[in-house]
């Protein structure tokens, strides 16, 4: 029975290094290919036609602010998982302690990439199509909101939902874990009381 418990558990511990690991490529794919997108959009993005108008100087500091925010935090997130991944990927972290020490970070560096920085991705969208035809077109720049604002809001709508099932599934998960733990003293205390 012993033997079986700490098999499974080994199994448990071992997908939750494989679940750490999958999340952390997915954040350097993710963090990489954004933070990339911005930077060629701060650099792409002509700011001649700005230059006259002092209506659009807010405009322009709240895009370079954004920008600036979009590509800092991806880019924390990136060094996170360049930091982190070797150890899993080579099986440094097989003493499951330190995973457990390592894993705050790895929850925030998929935070980051996957929940916060979408989110400043899709404003930054918004803005960039603001700023490109603020002077020339300002209705292309009103559809573009009009369609970026729904989309951000079904972005935040999934991510608290799916958010709330991972922690509902994660505290039925621990609960049934409890249960089981309850369940195995009762057993060996009901046996120690029959013994004696």
């Amino acid at each position: 029975m012993r033997m079986e418990q700490s098999r499974t558990k080994h199994l448990l511990q071992e997908r939750r290094l494989l679940f750490s690991k999958a999340k952390l490529k997915a954040v350097s794919r993710t963090s990489a290919l954004l933070s990339g997108f911005a930077m060629v959009a701060m650099v792409e993005v002509s700011l001649d036609d700005h230059k006259q108008s002092k209506a659009s100087i807010p405009l322009v500091t709240a895009y370079s602010t954004l920008t600036c925010l979009v590509v800092g935090v991806h880019l924390l997130a990136l060094m996170i998982s360049t930091c982190i991944l070797p150890l899993v990927e080579s099986g440094d972290l097989l003493v499951y302690e330190d995973h457990e020490t390592m894993h705050i970070y790895v929850e925030l560096a998929w935070i980051l990439s996957t929940g916060f920085g979408i989110f400043l991705f899709l404003l930054e969208i918004a803005i960039v199509c603001w700023v490109k035809f603020f002077i020339l077109m300002r209705p292309a720049a009103i559809a573009a909101t009009m369609i970026i604002v729904p989309v951000i809001i079904l972005f935040s709508i999934f991510s608290l939902h799916f958010y709330r099932h991972l922690v509902f599934h994660k505290l039925s998960h621990h609960k049934n874990e409890l249960d089981q733990i309850e369940i195995q003293l009762t057993t060996v205390k009901h046996s120690v009381v029959n013994n004696i």
